[in-house]
Protein backbone atom coordinates (compact mmCIF):
# COMPACT_ATOMS: atom_id res chain seq x y z
CA UNK A 1 0.00 0.00 0.00
CA UNK A 2 2.97 2.64 0.84
CA UNK A 3 4.70 1.66 -2.55
CA UNK A 4 1.42 2.08 -4.37
CA UNK A 5 0.89 5.89 -2.57
CA UNK A 6 4.71 6.77 -3.17
CA UNK A 7 4.23 6.14 -6.74
CA UNK A 8 0.62 7.59 -7.24
CA UNK A 9 1.51 10.91 -5.32
CA UNK A 10 3.69 11.68 -8.19
CA UNK A 11 0.33 12.67 -9.88
CA UNK A 12 -1.63 15.00 -8.36
CA UNK A 13 -4.10 16.91 -9.34
CA UNK A 14 -5.54 20.44 -7.99
CA UNK A 15 -8.70 21.45 -8.67
CA UNK A 16 -9.08 25.50 -8.34
CA UNK A 17 -11.71 27.97 -7.88
CA UNK A 18 -12.81 30.12 -11.00
CA UNK A 19 -11.21 32.96 -11.86
CA UNK A 20 -11.72 35.99 -10.81
CA UNK A 21 -12.35 39.47 -12.84
CA UNK A 22 -10.53 41.51 -10.50
CA UNK A 23 -8.80 40.82 -7.03
CA UNK A 24 -6.97 43.17 -4.64
CA UNK A 25 -4.00 42.67 -2.61
CA UNK A 26 -4.07 39.64 -0.58
CA UNK A 27 -4.88 40.11 3.24
CA UNK A 28 -4.82 38.30 6.43
CA UNK A 29 -8.08 37.24 8.00
CA UNK A 30 -9.74 39.61 10.44
CA UNK A 31 -9.87 42.45 8.77
CA UNK A 32 -12.78 44.41 7.74
CA UNK A 33 -14.08 42.62 4.55
CA UNK A 34 -15.12 46.15 3.05
CA UNK A 35 -11.80 46.92 2.99
CA UNK A 36 -11.18 43.95 0.59
CA UNK A 37 -13.92 45.12 -1.51
CA UNK A 38 -12.56 48.49 -1.53
CA UNK A 39 -9.10 46.96 -2.98
CA UNK A 40 -10.49 44.66 -5.32
CA UNK A 41 -12.22 47.53 -7.08
CA UNK A 42 -8.96 49.98 -6.78
CA UNK A 43 -7.49 47.37 -8.64
CA UNK A 44 -10.13 47.42 -11.35
CA UNK A 45 -9.38 51.19 -11.38
CA UNK A 46 -6.03 50.67 -11.49
CA UNK A 47 -5.95 48.19 -14.64
CA UNK A 48 -8.29 50.35 -16.39
CA UNK A 49 -6.46 53.22 -15.91
CA UNK A 50 -2.97 51.34 -17.81
CA UNK A 51 -5.50 50.67 -20.49
CA UNK A 52 -6.33 54.03 -20.96
CA UNK A 53 -3.06 55.21 -21.22
CA UNK A 54 -1.50 53.19 -23.65
CA UNK A 55 -4.30 52.20 -25.64
CA UNK A 56 -5.39 54.74 -28.31
CA UNK A 57 -8.47 52.72 -29.65
CA UNK A 58 -10.28 53.13 -25.87
CA UNK A 59 -9.06 56.54 -25.88
CA UNK A 60 -11.03 57.41 -28.45
CA UNK A 61 -14.19 55.86 -27.07
CA UNK A 62 -14.07 56.95 -23.61
CA UNK A 63 -16.44 60.19 -22.65
CA UNK A 64 -18.28 59.26 -26.28
CA UNK A 65 -21.79 59.44 -26.05
CA UNK A 66 -24.98 61.70 -26.92
CA UNK A 67 -25.13 63.57 -23.69
CA UNK A 68 -21.51 65.38 -24.58
CA UNK A 69 -20.82 68.03 -27.03
CA UNK A 70 -17.45 67.26 -29.12
CA UNK A 71 -15.82 69.50 -27.20
CA UNK A 72 -16.95 68.08 -23.94
CA UNK A 73 -15.60 65.04 -25.24
CA UNK A 74 -12.36 66.23 -26.10
CA UNK A 75 -11.95 67.64 -23.04
CA UNK A 76 -12.99 64.66 -20.74
CA UNK A 77 -10.28 63.00 -22.73
CA UNK A 78 -7.38 65.35 -22.35
CA UNK A 79 -8.34 65.47 -18.51
CA UNK A 80 -8.35 61.97 -18.22
CA UNK A 81 -4.52 61.57 -19.45
CA UNK A 82 -3.40 64.42 -17.50
CA UNK A 83 -4.65 63.23 -14.23
CA UNK A 84 -4.65 59.13 -14.86
CA UNK A 85 -0.80 58.82 -13.84
CA UNK A 86 -1.21 60.87 -10.98
CA UNK A 87 -4.27 58.74 -9.49
CA UNK A 88 -1.76 55.71 -10.70
CA UNK A 89 0.43 57.06 -8.23
CA UNK A 90 -1.76 57.69 -5.60
CA UNK A 91 -2.62 54.22 -5.63
CA UNK A 92 0.61 52.77 -6.10
CA UNK A 93 3.49 54.45 -4.57
CA UNK A 94 4.52 53.76 -0.82
CA UNK A 95 2.58 57.26 0.31
CA UNK A 96 -0.82 55.96 -1.28
CA UNK A 97 -4.03 57.57 -0.25
CA UNK A 98 -5.41 55.01 2.27
CA UNK A 99 -9.38 54.82 2.53
CA UNK A 100 -11.41 55.22 5.80
CA UNK A 101 -14.62 53.29 6.77
CA UNK A 102 -17.33 55.94 8.49
CA UNK A 103 -20.60 54.94 10.81
CA UNK A 104 -21.65 58.55 11.09
CA UNK A 105 -23.11 60.09 7.85
CA UNK A 106 -20.83 61.87 5.37
CA UNK A 107 -21.62 65.47 4.21
CA UNK A 108 -20.52 68.18 1.47
CA UNK A 109 -21.09 71.44 0.54
CA UNK A 110 -23.97 70.64 -2.18
CA UNK A 111 -24.52 73.19 -5.36
CA UNK A 112 -26.57 75.21 -3.56
CA UNK A 113 -24.21 76.00 -0.82
CA UNK A 114 -26.02 73.65 1.76
CA UNK A 115 -24.94 70.46 3.03
CA UNK A 116 -25.71 67.06 1.76
CA UNK A 117 -25.44 63.67 2.74
CA UNK A 118 -22.88 61.83 0.00
CA UNK A 119 -21.68 58.32 0.52
CA UNK A 120 -17.78 59.04 -0.04
CA UNK A 121 -15.67 62.38 0.25
CA UNK A 122 -12.33 63.30 0.37
CA UNK A 123 -9.98 66.72 1.06
CA UNK A 124 -8.50 68.39 -2.17
CA UNK A 125 -5.02 67.54 -2.93
CA UNK A 126 -2.85 64.75 -2.38
CA UNK A 127 -3.42 64.37 1.25
CA UNK A 128 -5.70 62.71 3.59
CA UNK A 129 -7.89 59.56 3.29
CA UNK A 130 -11.04 59.15 0.90
CA UNK A 131 -13.96 58.50 3.69
CA UNK A 132 -16.53 55.94 2.88
CA UNK A 133 -19.96 55.62 4.90
CA UNK A 134 -20.35 51.96 5.41
CA UNK A 135 -23.87 51.38 5.27
CA UNK A 136 -24.23 52.67 1.61
CA UNK A 137 -20.99 50.67 0.13
CA UNK A 138 -21.88 47.49 1.54
CA UNK A 139 -24.86 47.82 -0.55
CA UNK A 140 -23.43 48.81 -3.84
CA UNK A 141 -22.57 46.56 -6.81
CA UNK A 142 -18.42 47.04 -7.78
CA UNK A 143 -19.42 49.55 -10.87
CA UNK A 144 -20.69 51.70 -8.23
CA UNK A 145 -18.05 51.50 -6.24
CA UNK A 146 -15.51 52.15 -9.01
CA UNK A 147 -17.39 55.05 -9.84
CA UNK A 148 -17.09 56.63 -6.45
CA UNK A 149 -13.52 55.59 -6.40
CA UNK A 150 -12.92 57.38 -9.81
CA UNK A 151 -14.90 60.66 -8.97
CA UNK A 152 -13.01 61.08 -5.40
CA UNK A 153 -9.49 60.38 -6.42
CA UNK A 154 -10.12 62.79 -9.26
CA UNK A 155 -10.41 65.44 -6.23
CA UNK A 156 -7.15 64.16 -5.04
CA UNK A 157 -4.91 65.16 -8.38
CA UNK A 158 -3.53 68.23 -9.48
CA UNK A 159 -5.39 69.75 -12.90
CA UNK A 160 -3.61 73.47 -13.97
CA UNK A 161 -2.21 73.48 -11.02
CA UNK A 162 -4.73 72.91 -9.07
CA UNK A 163 -6.94 70.80 -7.57
CA UNK A 164 -11.04 69.95 -8.68
CA UNK A 165 -13.70 70.88 -6.73
CA UNK A 166 -17.59 69.40 -7.06
CA UNK A 167 -18.82 73.26 -7.30
CA UNK A 168 -16.46 75.49 -9.26
CA UNK A 169 -16.80 76.36 -12.35
CA UNK A 170 -15.17 74.08 -15.45
CA UNK A 171 -15.88 75.06 -18.96
CA UNK A 172 -16.84 73.65 -20.86
CA UNK A 173 -18.82 71.74 -17.85
CA UNK A 174 -21.34 72.99 -15.99
CA UNK A 175 -19.39 72.32 -12.77
CA UNK A 176 -16.73 70.10 -11.53
CA UNK A 177 -18.78 67.76 -10.57
CA UNK A 178 -20.35 67.55 -14.43
CA UNK A 179 -16.91 66.93 -15.53
CA UNK A 180 -15.90 64.28 -12.79
CA UNK A 181 -19.09 62.04 -12.65
CA UNK A 182 -18.49 62.31 -16.68
CA UNK A 183 -15.11 61.22 -16.25
CA UNK A 184 -15.80 58.43 -13.52
CA UNK A 185 -18.56 57.09 -15.68
CA UNK A 186 -16.47 56.87 -19.01
CA UNK A 187 -13.71 54.75 -16.68
CA UNK A 188 -16.49 52.54 -15.36
CA UNK A 189 -18.08 52.32 -19.15
CA UNK A 190 -14.03 51.33 -20.30
CA UNK A 191 -13.63 48.69 -17.33
CA UNK A 192 -16.99 47.24 -17.83
CA UNK A 193 -16.10 46.85 -21.45
CA UNK A 194 -12.42 45.15 -20.80
CA UNK A 195 -14.03 43.12 -18.18
CA UNK A 196 -11.70 44.31 -15.59
CA UNK A 197 -15.07 44.76 -13.37
CA UNK A 198 -18.02 42.07 -12.32
CA UNK A 199 -21.37 42.22 -10.83
CA UNK A 200 -20.59 41.40 -7.53
CA UNK A 201 -18.41 41.43 -4.59
CA UNK A 202 -16.65 38.29 -2.85
CA UNK A 203 -13.88 37.09 -0.90
CA UNK A 204 -11.67 34.34 -1.58
CA UNK A 205 -9.52 32.93 0.78
CA UNK A 206 -6.58 31.16 0.19
CA UNK A 207 -4.97 28.36 1.79
CA UNK A 208 -1.32 26.01 1.31
CA UNK A 209 -2.22 22.52 1.08
CA UNK A 210 0.16 19.87 0.74
CA UNK A 211 -0.24 15.81 1.07
CA UNK A 212 2.70 13.30 1.72
CA UNK A 213 3.19 10.18 1.48
CA UNK A 214 6.69 8.14 2.75
CA UNK A 215 9.56 10.70 1.69
CA UNK A 216 7.05 12.29 -1.71
CA UNK A 217 4.85 15.27 -1.10
CA UNK A 218 3.76 17.49 -3.19
CA UNK A 219 1.29 20.80 -2.53
CA UNK A 220 -0.64 23.46 -4.24
CA UNK A 221 -2.20 27.24 -2.74
CA UNK A 222 -5.99 26.61 -3.37
CA UNK A 223 -8.72 29.41 -3.37
CA UNK A 224 -12.41 29.55 -2.37
CA UNK A 225 -15.18 31.54 -2.93
CA UNK A 226 -16.47 32.74 1.03
CA UNK A 227 -20.17 32.71 1.69
CA UNK A 228 -21.28 35.60 4.18
CA UNK A 229 -24.15 34.36 6.88
CA UNK A 230 -25.09 38.14 7.60
CA UNK A 231 -25.50 41.46 6.46
CA UNK A 232 -22.93 43.12 8.55
CA UNK A 233 -20.64 40.53 6.60
CA UNK A 234 -18.95 39.07 10.13
CA UNK A 235 -20.38 35.95 10.09
CA UNK A 236 -19.20 33.33 6.83
CA UNK A 237 -18.17 29.99 6.04
CA UNK A 238 -15.37 29.20 3.46
CA UNK A 239 -14.58 25.68 2.50
CA UNK A 240 -12.14 23.43 0.10
CA UNK A 241 -13.48 20.35 -1.77
CA UNK A 242 -17.00 20.94 -0.81
CA UNK A 243 -19.00 23.14 -3.04
CA UNK A 244 -18.76 23.49 -7.14
CA UNK A 245 -16.80 26.76 -6.95
CA UNK A 246 -14.21 25.28 -4.56
CA UNK A 247 -10.75 24.55 -4.62
CA UNK A 248 -9.69 20.93 -3.97
CA UNK A 249 -6.84 18.89 -3.98
CA UNK A 250 -6.66 14.87 -4.70
CA UNK A 251 -4.16 12.22 -5.42
CA UNK A 252 -5.60 8.96 -7.76
CA UNK A 253 -5.62 5.35 -6.25
CA UNK A 254 -6.65 3.64 -8.82
CA UNK A 255 -8.41 4.09 -12.31
CA UNK A 256 -11.86 4.42 -11.04
CA UNK A 257 -10.64 5.90 -7.04
CA UNK A 258 -9.07 8.96 -5.71
CA UNK A 259 -8.62 10.32 -1.88
CA UNK A 260 -8.77 13.64 -1.53
CA UNK A 261 -9.05 16.79 1.27
CA UNK A 262 -12.24 18.58 1.96
CA UNK A 263 -13.21 21.26 4.74
CA UNK A 264 -15.14 23.50 6.07
CA UNK A 265 -14.70 26.30 8.62
CA UNK A 266 -17.43 28.39 10.18
CA UNK A 267 -16.74 31.85 11.56
CA UNK A 268 -19.52 33.79 14.01
CA UNK A 269 -17.60 37.17 13.93
CA UNK A 270 -14.69 37.33 12.10
CA UNK A 271 -12.01 36.25 14.51
CA UNK A 272 -13.46 38.63 16.93
CA UNK A 273 -13.92 37.55 20.53
CA UNK A 274 -13.98 33.80 21.07
CA UNK A 275 -17.25 32.17 19.96
CA UNK A 276 -18.83 28.48 20.65
CA UNK A 277 -20.14 28.61 16.78
CA UNK A 278 -16.41 28.79 15.48
CA UNK A 279 -15.91 25.59 14.19
CA UNK A 280 -13.51 23.46 11.18
CA UNK A 281 -14.96 20.12 9.82
CA UNK A 282 -11.89 18.39 7.90
CA UNK A 283 -12.23 14.96 6.02
CA UNK A 284 -10.43 12.55 3.98
CA UNK A 285 -12.68 11.53 1.23
CA UNK A 286 -12.49 8.52 -1.24
CA UNK A 287 -13.98 9.64 -4.62
CA UNK A 288 -15.01 6.78 -6.65
CA UNK A 289 -16.48 6.76 -10.47
CA UNK A 290 -18.62 4.05 -11.32
CA UNK A 291 -20.06 5.10 -15.12
CA UNK A 292 -21.09 8.55 -14.55
CA UNK A 293 -21.72 8.57 -10.90
CA UNK A 294 -19.61 9.40 -8.60
CA UNK A 295 -19.63 7.41 -5.00
CA UNK A 296 -18.28 9.23 -2.13
CA UNK A 297 -16.51 7.24 1.12
CA UNK A 298 -15.47 9.48 4.18
CA UNK A 299 -12.04 7.79 5.39
CA UNK A 300 -11.35 10.08 8.03
CA UNK A 301 -12.88 12.53 10.05
CA UNK A 302 -11.66 15.39 12.33
CA UNK A 303 -13.92 18.35 14.37
CA UNK A 304 -11.45 21.41 15.40
CA UNK A 305 -13.76 23.81 17.87
CA UNK A 306 -11.95 26.66 15.74
CA UNK A 307 -11.20 28.49 12.63
CA UNK A 308 -7.37 28.28 11.62
CA UNK A 309 -7.75 31.69 9.87
CA UNK A 310 -7.91 33.46 13.36
CA UNK A 311 -4.57 31.56 14.80
CA UNK A 312 -1.96 33.63 13.86
CA UNK A 313 0.52 31.60 15.53
CA UNK A 314 -0.13 27.90 13.60
CA UNK A 315 -3.37 28.73 11.04
CA UNK A 316 -3.23 25.54 9.48
CA UNK A 317 -4.07 21.99 10.89
CA UNK A 318 -2.65 18.56 9.73
CA UNK A 319 -5.24 15.46 8.96
CA UNK A 320 -3.77 11.70 8.01
CA UNK A 321 -5.24 8.62 6.96
CA UNK A 322 -3.40 5.59 6.11
CA UNK A 323 -0.17 6.52 4.42
CA UNK A 324 -1.03 9.97 3.77
CA UNK A 325 -1.01 13.23 5.44
CA UNK A 326 -2.52 16.53 4.59
CA UNK A 327 -1.45 19.46 6.13
CA UNK A 328 -3.35 23.24 5.32
CA UNK A 329 -2.22 26.83 6.34
CA UNK A 330 -4.30 29.63 5.76
CA UNK A 331 -2.09 31.88 3.47
CA UNK A 332 -4.82 35.07 3.07
CA UNK A 333 -8.21 36.28 1.33
CA UNK A 334 -8.46 38.34 -1.70
CA UNK A 335 -11.59 40.95 -2.36
CA UNK A 336 -12.81 40.10 -5.70
CA UNK A 337 -15.45 41.74 -8.32
CA UNK A 338 -16.84 39.33 -10.17
CA UNK A 339 -18.93 36.48 -9.62
CA UNK A 340 -18.23 32.79 -8.52
CA UNK A 341 -20.45 31.78 -11.14
CA UNK A 342 -19.43 34.05 -13.61
CA UNK A 343 -16.72 31.93 -15.16
CA UNK A 344 -15.88 28.09 -15.56
CA UNK A 345 -13.70 26.23 -13.65
CA UNK A 346 -10.00 26.30 -13.74
CA UNK A 347 -7.87 23.61 -13.98
CA UNK A 348 -4.24 23.81 -12.92
CA UNK A 349 -1.14 22.12 -13.19
CA UNK A 350 1.28 20.33 -10.65
CA UNK A 351 2.89 23.00 -8.09
CA UNK A 352 5.66 21.52 -6.19
CA UNK A 353 5.13 22.36 -2.90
Amino acid sequence: MKNKFSLLISILFVLSGPKTMASGTVVGNGGDPLFEFLSATQASLIETLKILINSPADQNEFCKNAVLSQEQTQFCRDFLLEVAPQILKLSLSEAKTPFALRDEALRVTGPDGHPMVVSARTELGPNGPIEFHRDSVKTMLPTQVLFLLAHEFQHKVIFRERSISDNENIPPFASGRDLLDNVASAIVKTAKRRGLIGTQFGIRDIFDCQVASGDSSFGARISSSRLFSSEDLMSYTTSVGKNPTDGSIYIPESHKTSVGLRFEIHEPNNCGKRAEERETFVQVVRLTQDNFNTKEEVLMFRHIRNNPMCDKKYNGFTIEWSYLKFTCHYFGSQGTTSSPFAMSTLWQGLLPF
